[in-house]
């Protein structure tokens, strides 16, 4: 398998834009949801609770008004004088029953005495209600009492009985009547909870003295034995003890929404349970359309971003091409100037402008080397030289400085030679009588040659120095350029992260400016809906200040992102045009070297030239040393030393040197 290279493992910008601003659009969308699921849950769970409250408190008082209405029927028969009354027969008594019982909706009304017997009354009445356990309530009470519903017949039945007290103010029967279950079931009917609510009415131990679904209420439930948990049967406890209240519970697997209300004047308490499915089934749908259209939203934001990054990414590309084959060495092509954004243009023009003075600085340095290698060393370095190519030129002039010096002296010992050899060949004849002087002539000639030969070591020590000089330039450039390179990839990483953050800065200004709105509308809603809102608006309320402050959050941080982007530009443009100077200062470093190096060459050439001369002065010496009276050789070794001394005065005046 083939290795993937530092390039393919690295993202380019196009990639790390798209990238990041996906991620954040994506986490936006996320937080949002989250947040709508919560608030909306929340808001609906109040609001459902409130209503319920509401419609437990009415359902309420709705059974406890039914009661009284058969309390208050009941109430007006017993109130009859021919009941009380022991001279009036049971004929006509039975009489009075059967005319109310027309006029009034009863199962059945009788009279019972103190043992529970039926005196009178309609023949479906029970004839005794000595083991009913209303007997005993009506019994205790001695007051008009309303029974728990009771199954006769085949139907469901509610007792109201009524003491006939005689004039000792004591109970002397008992007239009871049976009204149909339907007076409770048509209220608990009427409640709108959901296909599977629950609407029941339970007495004070917990048993279910009446149930919306008729056909549960045979089995005699207790609501703690029913739906019983630790968290259940303390809000039944609160429940039993004639309070008021909503809150959620689970019964079972399910969640369901629970409120609850004494009936007034019983020792009942009506409570109503609503499943959360049923009322949640819209908001969840509600959601779910939401979160696809976030999607939706998420999916066209992504194509935007990624025409953007393209955008940026093509405008770059024209100035990282240029700068590839600028470190190439091509410094003729010209820079194709981007203009399809600020950064782009700014960009190509410094790379451009770095170009051509790159072009011009070689252009100088190449035409003066020329001048040196044809053997003109009168000339200088001309065209302008900025910043650290100044040192440059100033090395340049220094080194034509110290060959010109050389030359000079070199032409002027080249002068003592010619006219030393003239006068040699001139006295050849008279070499006895003038040995001596000739051997000191050659002694001081061998001087000059000594001193010839120091100063073309000291070139030659120079020409070293100058080259180690240029190497630790180029070193140091070489480590200026590479540091400049990490500070230009930290500078533009750190600019684009700004550029990141500039457009995350807008996405929540915007969020929390459509939050604002959200929040007015919705205290606009909470108000139409009255008392029931009151807890909602509060909620918009709050949200509204949220987004406020958030809005204040982020101009503030705006002014500050602004500031620091319009630092890191000039940061990035600073630091391209210091790396693109480095650059060229690297290539005129080499350069430098290799003149430095043709120097050492042709200043070791020199050297030997001078030493071979030298040898030939020693010889000469020597000869006039040991052979003071061979004139004719003498007078050869002396034209030998005048033809030396000619070519080396040709090669001499063939070099161009500066007026002194």
């Amino acid at each position: 398998m083939k290795k993937k290279t530092t390039a393919d493992k690295t993202r380019n910008i196009k990639q790390i834009i798209v990238y990041y601003v996906t991620m954040l659009s994506v986490l936006l969308g996320v937080v949002l949801i989250v947040l709508m699921i919560i608030t909306s849950l929340a808001s609906t769970a109040s609001v459902l609770k409130d209503s319920l409250q509401v419609t437990a408190r009415t359902s309420a008082q709705n059974v406890s008004s039914n009661l009284h209405l058969l309390a208050d029927r009941m109430d007006s028969l017993a109130q009859r004088k021919e009941l009380s009354d022991n001279s009036v027969g049971s004929e006509q008594k039975q009489q009075i029953l059967d005319e109310y019982k027309q006029r009034i909706e009863f199962v059945w009304i009788a009279a019972y005495d103190l043992s529970g017997k039926r005196i009178y009354g309609d023949e479906m009445a029970p004839s005794s209600l000595m083991d009913w356990s209303y007997y005993h309530y009506l019994e205790e009470t001695s007051n008009l009492t309303i029974g728990e519903p009771e199954y006769d017949h085949g139907i469901w039945q509610l007792l109201v009985g009524n003491p006939l007290l005689n004039e000792e103010g004591e109970p002397q029967v008992y007239l009871v009547g049976s009204y149909k279950y339907d007076m409770l079931n048509d209220v608990l009917s009427n409640i709108n909870i959901g296909a599977g609510g629950i609407a029941c009415i339970v007495e004070a131990e917990g048993e279910i003295v009446a149930n919306k679904d008729v056909s549960a209420m045979e089995q005699q439930e207790n609501i703690y034995e029913l739906y019983g948990s630790h968290k259940n049967n303390q809000i039944f406890d609160s429940m039993l003890d004639s309070q008021t209240g909503s809150c959620s519970a689970f019964f079972g697997v399910q969640q369901y929404f629970i409120a609850y209300s004494p009936v007034a004047g019983t020792n009942w308490t009506l409570m109503i349970a609503a499943p959360g499915n049923d009322f949640l089934g819209i908001l969840m749908w509600a959601i779910l359309i939401s979160v696809a259209i976030v999607v939706a939203l998420q999916v066209g934001v992504r194509k935007m971003i990624v025409n953007i990054a393209s955008k940026i990414s093509d405008s770059l590309s024209v100035a990282t091409k240029r700068l590839s084959s600028l470190s190439a060495g091509d410094l003729k092509e010209e820079v194709v100037l981007a203009d399809n954004n600020v950064e782009a243009k700014v960009l190509t023009m410094a790379l451009s402008k770095t170009v051509a003075s790159l072009a011009s600085y070689i252009d100088d340095i190449t035409a003066y080397l020329g001048l040196l290698s044809s053997g003109d060393y009168s000339g200088e370095v001309t065209g302008r030289f900025d910043g650290d190519f100044v040192a440059i030129k100033e090395s340049l002039s220094s080194i034509t400085m110290s060959l010109n010096d050389t030359m000079y002296r070199i032409s002027k010992a080249s002068g003592a030679v010619s006219s030393n050899s003239s006068e040699t060949s001139e006295y050849s004849k008279k070499l006895y009588n003038g040995s001596t002087k000739q051997t000191e002539a050659l002694e001081r000639l061998n001087g000059k040659m000594d001193m010839i030969t120091q100063k073309i070591d000291e070139i030659a020590e120079n020409a070293k120095h100058v080259k180690q000089s240029a190497d630790v330039a180029e070193l140091r450039v070489e480590e200026g350029k590479r540091q400049m390179d990490d500070m230009l990839v930290t500078m533009e990483s750190i600019h684009d992260d700004m550029q990141e953050i500039i457009t995350i800065s807008q996405l929540i200004e915007e969020i929390a400016s459509q939050t604002s709105l959200l929040a007015l509308n919705a205290s606009i809603e909470a108000a139409r809906a009255g008392d029931a809102g009151k807890g909602f608006a509060v909620v918009a309320q709050q949200i509204r200040v949220l987004s406020d402050q958030t809005a204040e959050a982020l101009d503030k941080t705006g002014k500050i992102i602004d500031k620091a982007s319009v630092s890191i530009e000039q940061g990035v443009r600073t630091a391209n045009e210091t790396a693109e100077s480095f650059l060229t200062i690297k290539e005129a470093a080499a350069d430098f070297s290799g003149i430095s190096d043709n120097m050492t060459r042709i200043t070791m050439e020199q050297k030997e030239v001078i030493e071979l001369v030298s040898e030939e002065v020693q010889t000469v010496l020597a000869i006039a040393d040991t052979n003071q009276g061979l004139a004719r050789e003498t007078d050869e070794t002396a034209a030998l030393s005048l033809r030396q001394a000619e070519e080396l005065e040709k090669i001499v005046s063939a070099v161009k040197l500066r007026e002194r």
